[in-house]
């Protein structure tokens, strides 16, 4: 899991009450500890260097200070009564998502203050995570971390860079982007490359370097089937030089995820970009491990953005990119392209447990060649599946939830054989899904990332379907 920033500002009786400083600040003293010590374990707290604020100077000065420290977000705390005032003032300069809490604690007024607190934001307008009841209770606890970790993951996105080599692949509008709308919601900017750099690059490769990959990529592969066709081993070559060639790009460029187009220049003029889309999202290459590069396929903009988040929400795991291939209300088909990072295969960041169980296959179409990374993921991974999409040009963020399962691939159609497979069991309203969802794509991760996604999409101040149906 992301480890979040925290700014920490601790809020207690004025000076101007000195007296009742005084006869409480053993009640502040203890629930401020129980608090540090419950959020230190979960994140990285940034102090101010007055760590009992009790003034208005001292108040700016903490909010210059946890600015200046790069904090992802920011957390009030009144341990007792302390005055309304103070902590909207503090509030009204921050310029990163807040948090305000409290303690239930019989004898701290830490309540009352935090109504009073949070009544002063609402009348100037300043939002936060209002989090009812003490926050150590059960049902408490996950939902700030879950926003803590969204406002980390939103405060790294902004500043990054997406790649988009290519453009709108096949017609699929809902992979595009607007560079002005991505600036002033994201603080994402895009960089447009043109497929040919990829090509180019990928014929001045050192023919020792993408030696050394084929023969890695072979070695750790169930099998790598080549025919006399479509699949020869000039094919491997030119598929692993686009690899090697991306990984420039992105040095390159600087860029922090990226979409790839292929169809169907490259797929029908070059060669098929699935062993570099999926060595892009995966943990490791022929080098060792690295951070996957979420890429999307078809240079899908709002994938590959979605692919980003999730990443950054988990500190830093592998997504992917899915056809919906098939629905019910209780299971779903995902039939990626034919470049599902093989870190799936497993799951395991180990490419000797992961890869072991990926067949590089002959694809099924493109007139240039190449192969597929071809597997199910195994059942029994809890996922979670997301996407964002727009409505009239506004931002929404759709999610799902699930758990894999295994069918028998010859009975799936024809169309999928050559493609890594998610079969999911779920439980949604399928009609609401079907009426509302806005793309054919959709992106998993393994784990649960639902409060983390919910979190984003309030901070964004966007939209949030959740598909799954509960109880």
């Amino acid at each position: 899991m992301l480890k979040p920033r925290v700014g920490l500002l601790a809020f207690s009786e004025s000076h101007a009450r000195n007296d009742v400083y005084k006869k409480r600040k053993p009640i502040w003293d203890r629930e401020l500890q129980r608090f540090v010590a419950t959020l230190e374990a979960d994140a990285e707290i940034i102090w101010p260097s007055h760590r009992e604020i009790r003034g208005k100077r001292e108040a700016v000065q903490a909010v210059q200070e946890i600015h200046a420290a790069a904090a992802d977000c920011a957390v009030l705390y009144p341990p007792i009564f302390v005055a309304p005032a103070l902590v909207a003032h503090a509030a009204n300069l921050l310029h990163v998502p807040i948090a305000l809490v409290h303690n239930d604690a019989p004898d701290s007024l830490s309540q009352l203050a935090f109504l009073a607190v949070a009544g002063a934001m609402d009348q100037i307008g300043v939002p936060c995570l209002r989090l009812p009841g003490d926050y150590a209770e059960a049902q408490n606890w996950p939902r700030l971390m879950a926003f803590l970790r969204a406002a980390a993951a939103r405060q790294r996105l902004r500043g990054q860079t997406y790649g988009s080599i290519g453009g709108r692949s096949l017609g699929i509008s809902t992979g595009t982007a607007d560079v002005a709308q991505w600036e002033r919601l994201f603080g994402v900017d895009i960089e447009h490359i043109d497929q040919f750099e990829i090509a180019r690059r990928a014929e001045n490769q050192n023919p020792e370097t993408v030696s050394h990959h084929i023969n890695w990529l072979s070695d750790k592969s169930e099998t790598v089937a080549y025919n006399d066709s479509n699949f020869t081993p000039a094919h491997l070559q030119k598929q692993v030089g686009s690899y090697l060639a991306t990984k420039e790009l992105v040095k390159l460029y600087e860029l922090d995820f990226m979409g790839v187009k292929c169809q169907p220049e490259m797929s029908n003029g070059y060669c098929l970009q699935c062993i570099n889309v999926a060595l892009a999202n995966d943990p490791y290459d022929a080098d060792g491990r690295k951070q996957p590069v979420p890429c999307s396929c078809e240079a899908d903009a709002d994938g590959a953005l979605t692919m980003q988040v999730l990443n950054l929400l988990s500190g830093g795991k592998p997504t992917n990119l899915n056809d919906i291939a098939w629905l019910t209300a209780n299971e779903m088909t995902l039939a990626n392209c034919g470049s599902m990072a093989t870190y799936f295969a497993a799951p395991s960041a180990d490419p000797d447990h992961s890869l072991a169980r990926v067949q590089i296959l002959p694809h099924n179409f493109g007139e240039a060649g190449g192969a597929a990374t071809v597997f199910t993921v195994p059942a029994g991974i809890e996922m979670t599946f997301a996407r964002f999409f727009r409505r009239e040009s506004q931002y929404a963020l759709g999610v799902l939830s699930g758990v894999t399962e295994v069918k028998d691939r010859a009975a799936q159609s024809a169309t999928i054989q050559t493609r890594p497979l998610i079969f999911l069991r779920m439980n949604i309203d399928k009609n609401h899904f079907l009426e509302t969802f806005g793309s054919n794509h959709i992106h998993g991760i393994e784990g649960d990332f639902k409060r983390e996604l919910r979190s984003f999409a309030d901070i964004l101040g966007i939209d949030f379907f959740d598909y799954d149906l509960h109880g």
